[in-house]
Order: structure tokens, then C-alpha cells, then sequence
């Protein structure tokens, strides 16, 4: 059953990316969540259970969609790398825009526009200050949102919830 659910949440993050080794980045998750301190101890990550027994999972999807993840501590360099995810649609950094959810409520209009829409989420503990984001289809939000629930993985909106 948890395996079925860890299939199903990585084929929704990744629905829309080119990728080649998706099987193996679920079959990795899997394996984790069956055998967490087989597979810290594979990732020389001992250091993530020390703080959280629990967390082995979590760091598995961190782990495992790593390249798939927008990491930064400072706005614009999120943007930057936002900006080169959707090959330089959204240009320069806003003028004017200096914390956080400012940008991202300037940002989900653009989003929306895109086709499919899509959304910026905060996904899994990035253990560090960095904020660690992925860009999703946003038809999938909801049953994201349920599934990181289920399998205990921080999930977070990075804008309000809005009808638009």
C-alpha cells in the first residue's frame, strides 16, 4: 500500500519533466521507506536520523529528486533558478519585491499562465535555511498535498490557496 502511494506521489512531482530514471528514483524511495537505516547507511546520512528517527523517508525524496529540486537562501537566486526552469520566461527579478511570499504571490499569475498551470511548493525538509522548492502541473496539488501527508513528507504551499 505505502509503496503504491510512494509511486504515486513521484510520478505526480515529476509529471511534466523528461526524465529517464524515474523507475529507479521510485524504486529508491520505496526501498527507503521499507529499510530507512539500510538505506541512510547506503547515503552515508546517518547525520538525518540523529535529529529525527523519522526522518529517513523525507530525506530519501529529498535525496532521490535532488535534480529536480530549486534550492536557495536568498529570493532572487530562487528566482533565477525558477526563471531558468521555465527556459527565462519570467526575465529580471521583480522591482520592489523584497521577502518571500511577496515574490511568490507576484510569481502564481505567471504560473497560472503557463500550460499547463503550474505551482511552486515547498517539499520535504531541506535541513539547512535554504528554501527547497519543485515546480508541479497544478491539477496535481491536491493529490500531492494528501500523499505527503500520508507518507509524513513537509509539504507547503508557497502562495494562499486562490480559485484563480
Amino acid at each position: 500500500m505505502a509503496e503504491e502511494k510512494i509511486e504515486q506521489l513521484i510520478n505526480l512531482l515529476l509529471e511534466g519533466y523528461d526524465i529517464s530514471n524515474k523507475e529507479e528514483i521510485i524504486s529508491n524511495c520505496s526501498f527507503c521507506y521499507t529499510n530507512p537505516d539500510q538505506y541512510i547507511a547506503n547515503n552515508e546520512a546517518e547525520w538525518v536520523i540523529e535529529g529525527d528517527e523519522d526522518g529517513a523517508f523525507e530525506f530519501s525524496v529529498t535525496n532521490e529528486l535532488f535534480n529536480f529540486l530549486i534550492r536557495g537562501d536568498k529570493i532572487d537566486e530562487v528566482h533565477e533558478l525558477i526563471d531558468e526552469s521555465l527556459n527565462n520566461a519570467l526575465g529580471d527579478f521583480p522591482a520592489g519585491i523584497r521577502y518571500a511570499p511577496d515574490y511568490f504571490v507576484w510569481l502564481q499569475p505567471k504560473l497560472n499562465q503557463e500550460e499547463p498551470p503550474l505551482e511552486v511548493i515547498e517539499l520535504a525538509d531541506s535541513y539547512s535555511d535554504e528554501l527547497q522548492l519543485i515546480i508541479i502541473e497544478k491539477h496535481n496539488l491536491e493529490s500531492i498535498s494528501k500523499l505527503c501527508q500520508e507518507l509524513r513528507v513537509h509539504f507547503r504551499r508557497t502562495v494562499p490557496f486562490q480559485d484563480k
